[in-house]
C-alpha cells in the first residue's frame, strides 16, 4: 500500500513542478537569479521527498492540492540558513588534497618549520648526510599493517626537516609525555620529483585528534598526508603479503640429495622458476645466502617456507630424449 502512495505522491509533486516551472516562464533573467534558491528548493523536494515520508507523512502531503509549495518553503529556509563553512572548509581540503600542487607551487619557498629553514626549491633533491633512512615508494607499499604521517616537499637538510616537525607538534600538544619521532625512524623517498618523509606512529605518543586537526589546517605547508591513504591514491594500493600458510609450496625432490645447502638451495630454486615463482626463487636465495640464517637447520626451514620437500626416488624423472612417432601416428 505504502508504494502505491508514494507513486501517487511522487507524480502530485512531478505536477506541481511542472506548473511551478511554467510560471517562471517570461521572467526576467535578473528575476530568475533572484529565484534561484527557490528553484533549487522546489527542484530538490520534487526529486527526494517521496523516499524521505512514511506512510503518515504521505498521507497527511496528499490532503495538499499543492504539496510541493507547502514544502518549498520550509526547505528553501532549510538550505540556506545553514551555516556551511565547515562542509565548505573540508571539501577545499579534499581539493587541494586531490589535486595537490603542481611542482611550480610545491617548488615556492615557505616559511621556516619551527627554527629548521626549509629549502628554498624543495623538488631539489637531498645530499645531506643524515640518519633519515632511504626508503622506495616500492617500500611504502608492503606497509599495509602500518600508519603513519607523510610531508611532501621536503627539501634540505632531513635532519632538520625531524627537529622541526618535533618541535612544532610538541607545542601543539601533539606529541605527549615527551616523546619524539627518533631520526632513525624517519624514513625519506621520492615521489613526482619530490622528497617526502614518513614520519610512522610507532613508538611515540599521540593526540590523535590534534594531529588530525593540524595537518588540515597545515596542510598548504606541509602537504600531510596520512600513509594509509597515500598508499592507495597516489601508488596504486597495498601489495599482499603471502603468509606461510598462503604459499603455494610446489614439490621439489630434496630428500636423497647431497645435503650440501648450496647444493639444495639450487634445486629449490630451480624448482620455483620451473613453476613460474621467478621472484620466490630469488627471495629464498636471497634470505639463506645474504646472512638471515645461522645454521644448517635455519636454512632448512626456510627451504619448506617455498617448497614442499620430496623424496627424488619418487619424484618422476624429466626425459630430455625427443619422443618418437608412435606406431599409429606412422
Amino acid at each position: 500500500m505504502s508504494s502505491e502512495v508514494k507513486t501517487i505522491l511522487r507524480d502530485r509533486l512531478k505536477q506541481n513542478y511542472e506548473a511551478y516551472i511554467a510560471g517562471l516562464q517570461g521572467k526576467s533573467t535578473s528575476e530568475l537569479i533572484n529565484l534561484a534558491s527557490e528553484i533549487t528548493a522546489a527542484k530538490q523536494v520534487c526529486e527526494e521527498l517521496p523516499d524521505a515520508c512514511d506512510e503518515e507523512d504521505m498521507s497527511f502531503l496528499l490532503r495538499f492540492d499543492d504539496p510541493l509549495e507547502v514544502v518549498r518553503g520550509y526547505w528553501e529556509a532549510e538550505i540556506t540558513g545553514c551555516d556551511h563553512s565547515g562542509e565548505m572548509g573540508h571539501m577545499l581540503w579534499e581539493i587541494r588534497d586531490r589535486e595537490l600542487y603542481d611542482k611550480e607551487q610545491l617548488a615556492q619557498p615557505v616559511e621556516n618549520v619551527g627554527g629548521a629553514v626549509r629549502g628554498e626549491n624543495l623538488i631539489e633533491g637531498n645530499d645531506s648526510m643524515s640518519d633519515v633512512k632511504q626508503i622506495t615508494t616500492d617500500d611504502l607499499r608492503h606497509m599495509e599493517d602500518k600508519e603513519g604521517l607523510i610531508l611532501q616537499g621536503c627539501g634540505g637538510e632531513l635532519q632538520e626537516w625531524v627537529d622541526g616537525i618535533n618541535d612544532l607538534l610538541t607545542e601543539a600538544g601533539i606529541l605527549l609525555n615527551a616523546s619524539v619521532f627518533e631520526t632513525e625512524s624517519v624514513s625519506s623517498f621520492q615521489h613526482d620529483g619530490v622528497t617526502c618523509l614518513l614520519f610512522p606512529f610507532e613508538g611515540v605518543e599521540l593526540d590523535m585528534g590534534r594531529l588530525a586537526m593540524w595537518r588540515l589546517q597545515t596542510h598548504g605547508q606541509f602537504g600531510g598526508i596520512w600513509l594509509s591513504d597515500f598508499v592507495p591514491n597516489r601508488l596504486g594500493g597495498f601489495i599482499q603479503e603471502k603468509t606461510q600458510q598462503d604459499r603455494v609450496k610446489p614439490p621439489c625432490p630434496l630428500i636423497g640429495q647431497n645435503g650440501n645447502i648450496f647444493n639444495l638451495v639450487g634445486i629449490a630454486a630451480a624448482t620455483l622458476r620451473e613453476n613460474g615463482m621467478e621472484a620466490e626463487a630469488k627471495e629464498v636465495t636471497e634470505r639463506i645466502m645474504g646472512g638471515e640464517c645461522h645454521s644448517y637447520e635455519e636454512a632448512l626451514a626456510i627451504l619448506t617456507e617455498y617448497v614442499q620437500p620430496t623424496d627424488i626416488l619418487t619424484e618422476p624423472q624429466k626425459s630430455h630424449k625427443k619422443k618418437g612417432k608412435s606406431a599409429y601416428e606412422r
